[in-house]
């Protein structure tokens, strides 16, 4: 299992210009071919009331971009219940290469680090389960945009841009699922 931290747009999610009308930022227009890849990308946006959402997903080559937004501000950071029960639920997770300021693994920051950033490693996660080989690597980067304004940028490699976007579409299920317990 590999994962670490680490251009030209293609596709943009339909369902972010549906967010756009509701007074979203609208993403870039969509260059896609093929219903099935706008259906994979409009699965990755979560309803509006979710504690994390996707405000749009770029595709572009090997990489996919997402914008997510936070908005209740308890919800931003993890905590030592949430690592511990991230931790239990996938146990490689911690092991995943990581470029932070506490050491070299995600296991260093698991407990103290931003909701994006493990929505990222969750996502590289999923994808590395689903490799057709076990030597792929993946790897990601987080950022806040506006760190006030609880926004922020995951970036994410792939090989698959429709196993990326399932994965990352788990991701943020899994996580809307644990900040709502």
């Amino acid at each position: 299992m590999n994962s670490a931290d680490a251009s030209e747009p293609e596709a943009s999610s339909a369902a972010a210009h549906a967010l756009a009308a509701a007074g979203a930022p609208a993403p870039a227009p969509a260059r896609v071919s093929g219903n099935d890849r706008i259906a994979a990308l409009d699965t990755a946006v979560a309803s509006p009331s979710a504690p994390l959402r996707i405000a749009s997903i770029t595709v572009q080559t090997g990489r996919l971009t997402a914008f997510v937004e936070i908005p209740q501000k308890h919800c931003r950071y993890t905590n030592a219940q949430i690592a511990r029960r991230v931790e239990a639920d996938f146990p490689a997770l911690p092991h995943h290469a990581c470029v932070n300021a506490r050491g070299r693994t995600f296991g260093c920051v698991v407990h103290d680090t931003s909701l994006p950033h493990l929505l990222e490693h969750l996502a590289i996660e999923f994808q590395t389960q689903q490799a057709p080989d076990p030597r792929d690597t993946y790897v990601g980067t987080s950022e806040w945009i506006d760190e006030r304004a609880g926004t922020a940028r995951v970036q994410l490699s792939f090989k698959d841009d429709l196993a990326a976007l399932g994965a990352l579409r788990h991701a943020l299920d899994y996580l809307n699922d644990l900040l709502k317990k």
